[in-house]
């Protein structure tokens, strides 16, 4: 049954996948007309360059002329010249030695800066970078004009009344430094040329190259015509095929496996719960991955996915190996793979912030929060980068768009899933460790209720609770739902907390029981699982702990008030024996089991009192054990031999920390 449950849900997710993204390797071999619409898309059958058109190269080029710095060569002796020239004219001139020193410094501070024939460098130049001796690309505004430094010299000179017809002059003698190297200039232009990109576009196997539904325009002619006229040669599609069938192998792999090993493990509306959420999942993520963000969308809601599968699932069971939510976000990161272009980076960049994401958030607390939002951020971006650094195929260089991407998505997922994980515990009947911790309070009105209305059976629910919880953490099951369920498992007594014996004050003497017919008695002790199962109803219990109050008795009989009624039995008459037996179901699960456990060994071994030996207790705990699988209660849980053995142990380490003692003969089975 288990092989053929794990074939059929392998299939179902083929077909999901199928049906839900549609095949997108073929494409009509027609013609098409501009402006038509292509009702069925058109996608890339093999890998291709888009190339750029004679026009596009020649502009660019164009743009890369007019773009390179041009490169100048500075001429130190000239300006060094020039300054001595002025300097020694204007101390002739001027018979001012002082005057002509000044204007020597002033002229070989303007060569410092560089003085270019602006005029000149205009023919062969439009741009406004320039390089100085193989320095780097600065601004022309930085250098002086030729005119510039004549016009601040001469009004110098004017200022300081220098003889007017030697201005002209000294002027002329201001001439550029900085010379045009126009073999550096052309050898940089070739050069950026030359790295300009060949193609415009690159396409991969599988990519959508027209939505379906799109019109053919002559953009889309020109991918079109390039994929065509392209020669095939397999370009690409060996490495796709190898790592579509690598994916979907994994994903028939991970869902036959998944179902084989938890089939047993979870209950109609776990299963229900599981489907909606992955359903949810699913459906969100066609819906984006058709309007054209196919990453964006299995990016974000395999996190979703999974978040919520370790919220509700894996937050009960701490020592699993591999979580539930990496069990299924690794099937619908293997599924969308399987329709990407990408197979294999689409695969990681879903699966694995997925899983630091659901790690990190089980408990739903604050703390639990904060750190998922900031596993999930640099998970993302760690995976991102180090795809791109690889260099997979169609990765995107960190843009604006990327980062918001990666940063906004994780704190969305985790504040969507901290605000919808109420209403789907209301809807489904399961709990999650936020709500375990609100039960376990000791001010939770019913446990307020239970102490001072019955608290011989409070007493006895704690021990109850600690014992169950104990072995469930050896055990790796859910220590929370095991703890809570012993503490509530036995409310239904509220009703006539009177008559059960841990409430009554010296038993031998007050126990309403030895006055009433035993089957009366059974009819009301074996209705307090009946009673608790709608008080648990009534303050909103969770499922999970309702189904444990039924169950913890499964279907075991009142023995003593059965002993009791088989010696008041006359002989030749048939006793009914059903009426003492419990309702059932037996247990189905490995938490209700431990406190059906616990509940019988809480009451046989403090039934010995203080003055029993280890050894006895032991032998109490092995003996319970042994009629509890003798009667069949286990069948229906993953309750195994081992982990009874293992149980037992805890049990006993339990009992020998603990002083607590139970009413001495306390019927067993009650």
């Amino acid at each position: 049954m288990r092989l053929l449950s794990g074939v059929v849900f392998s299939v179902l997710l083929l077909a999901g996948f199928y049906f839900g993204f549609g095949s997108t390797e073929s494409y009509p071999d027609r013609n098409f007309v501009i402006g038509e619409p292509v009702p069925e898309g058109i996608v890339a059958a093999h890998d291709f360059s888009v190339p750029f058109s004679r026009e596009e190269l020649e502009e660019m080029a164009a743009e890369a002329e007019a773009s390179v710095p041009v490169y100048l060569t500075r001429n130190a002796g000239i300006g060094q010249d020039s300054a001595e020239q002025i300097q020694a004219l204007i101390s002739l001139a001027t018979e001012n030695t002082e005057l002509a020193r000044y204007f020597g410094q002033r002229v070989s501070s303007l060569y410092s800066t560089g003085i270019v024939d602006i005029d000149a460098l205009r023919l062969v130049y439009t741009g406004d970078r320039v390089v100085v001796d193989n320095g780097l690309a600065e601004s022309i505004s930085e250098l002086f004009t030729l005119a510039e430094a004549r016009d601040g010299i001469r009004l110098d000179l004017e200022r300081r009344g220098v003889l007017q017809e030697k201005i002209p002059v000294i002027l002329d003698m201001i001439v550029p430094d900085l010379e045009l190297d126009m073999e550096s200039r052309n050898a940089a232009v070739l050069q950026f040329v030359a790295d300009l990109p060949e193609t415009k576009r690159e396409f991969y196997t599988g990519e959508e190259i027209l939505p379906p539904g799109g019109l053919f325009t002559q953009e889309i002619s020109r991918y079109w015509s390039a994929m065509v006229l392209s020669p095939v040669e397999n370009q690409g599609l060996v490495k796709y095929n190898i790592a579509r069938t690598a994916m979907a192998t994994l994903l028939i792999l991970l869902g036959f496996v998944f179902v084989w090993h938890q089939q047993s493990s979870f209950s109609i509306p776990d299963l229900f719960l599981l489907f909606t959420i992955w359903g949810l999942t699913m459906g969100l993520t066609i819906i984006l991955f058709r309007s054209g963000v196919a990453e964006l969308s299995v990016f974000s809601f395999t996190m979703l996915g999974a978040s919520l599968t370790s919220v509700f699932f894996d937050s009960r069971l701490r020592n699993r190996t591999v979580n539930n939510a990496w069990f299924l976000a690794a099937v619908f990161a293997a599924m969308f793979a399987l329709v990407s272009p990408r197979p294999m980076a689409a695969f990681f960049m879903a699966f694995i912030p997925s899983c630091m994401v659901s790690s990190a958030i089980k408990d739903l607390d604050e703390r639990a929060t904060t750190v998922a939002m900031l596993l999930g951020t640099v998970s993302s971006i760690v995976v991102y980068w180090l795809l791109a650094t690889a260099g997979s195929q169609g990765s995107m260089p960190f843009n604006s768009v990327v980062w918001i991407a990666l940063i906004s998505f994780p704190v969305a997922i985790t504040g969507t899933v901290k605000v919808i994980s109420h209403p789907f515990e209301l809807l489904f009947r399961v709990a999650t460790a936020r709500t375990y911790e609100r039960l376990g309070n000791d001010n939770h009105p019913l446990r307020v209720l239970l102490s001072n209305e019955a608290h011989g059976t409070y007493k006895h629910s704690i021990l109850v609770g600690e014992l169950a919880a104990g072995a469930a953490q050896e055990l790796g099951a859910d220590e929370n739902l095991a703890r809570l369920g012993g503490v509530f498992h036995d409310i239904g007594k509220l009703v006539n907390p009177e008559m059960f014996i841990e409430n009554i004050s010296n038993p031998d003497k007050n126990n309403p029981h030895n006055l009433m017919p035993p089957a009366e008695s059974a009819r009301i002790i074996i209705n307090h699982v009946s009673n608790g199962v709608e008080l648990a109803k009534k303050y909103h219990l969770p499922g999970d702990i309702r189904d444990i109050i039924e169950q913890h008795h499964g279907d075991t009989a009142a023995k003593s008030f059965l002993d009791k009624a088989r010696r008041e039995t006359p002989p030749g008459v048939e006793l009914d024996e059903s009426i003492f037996h419990y309702k059932g179901p037996k247990p189905q699960s490995v938490e209700a089991a431990l406190v059906m456990l616990a509940d019988s060994v809480s009451s046989g071994v403090r039934g010995l009192g203080n003055t029993a030996t280890d050894q006895q207790k032991a032998e109490m705990v092995s003996r319970i054990i042994r009629e509890k699988t003798d009667e069949c209660q286990f069948d229906q849980c993953r309750l195994t031999v081992s982990m009874r053995t293992r149980a037992a142990h805890v049990f006993m380490d339990v009992f020998s920390q603990n002083n607590y003692e139970r009413v001495k003969n306390f019927p067993h089975g009650i």
